[in-house]
């Protein structure tokens, strides 16, 4: 009788175990669907939060997106106002480096025009992708402290400074725009190239009382 006992707890074990399975197995799949709904939902409210701004939408972080959406006419301001503090910088002492943040205000101002000509999507759109980009641009200005001009320089050739050039890629083509897209990088494959900026963001900027 003891081993008939003992018989029948192994198989009573078993099956528990293979019914404990399927159960996990159930639930997991519950899981993952409802994880899944969930997404998709969280998606859809994002998309319809931000439905102005759909070319933004995983191409910048959600919470300044959220920030930059209410500002509207002053994300070039702000971005000009990051611009004009880090090539004045009273921790830099090399005109050097200030020349290099001059330069990509200039190519700043010509990206812009550029996007508005040949690109489709709103000037808001462009402006707030221009803000984050020298948002991104000044937090990596902070690493800059002790470092030699030489170095600054070598930096300034990778992201995210040169990340300008994928904001592009962010907003379709128009009909006029050329088959090649714009570049920053000069002959020579130094980044900034020189730029003469922009008429038309500049008198957007004196408007702004800048």
């Amino acid at each position: 009788m003891t081993i008939l006992y003992i018989f029948l707890a192994i198989i009573a074990f078993i099956l528990w175990k293979i019914y404990r399975q399927k159960e996990d197995e159930k639930q997991a799949t519950a899981d993952e669907k409802f994880d899944a709904e969930w997404e998709i939902k969280k998606e859809a409210e994002k998309k319809e939060k931000f439905k102005d701004y759909p070319h933004l939408i995983g191409n910048m972080d959600d919470s300044y997106l959220e920030i930059y959406a209410h500002r509207k006419e002053l994300n070039l301001k702000q971005a000009w106002q990051s611009y004009a503090y880090e090539a004045n910088n009273p921790k830099s002492d090399s005109a050097e480096v200030d020349m290099l943040f001059h330069s990509l205000w200039d190519i700043t101002e010509e990206f812009l025009e550029h996007l508005e000509k040949y690109h489709e999507s709103t000037k808001h759109e462009y402006e707030i992708a221009i803000n984050n980009y020298w948002r991104i641009v000044a937090e990596e200005a902070k690493s800059f402290d002790g470092k030699d001009t030489e170095t600054i320089k070598k930096i300034f050739q990778s992201s995210p400074f040169t990340d300008i050039q994928k904001i592009a890629l962010w907003f379709p083509k128009k009909s006029n725009h050329s088959e090649k897209e714009i570049t920053f990088i000069d002959e020579n494959g130094n980044f900034p190239r020189k730029s003469e900026g922009s008429k038309l963001i500049d008198e957007r900027l004196k408007a702004l009382g800048l």
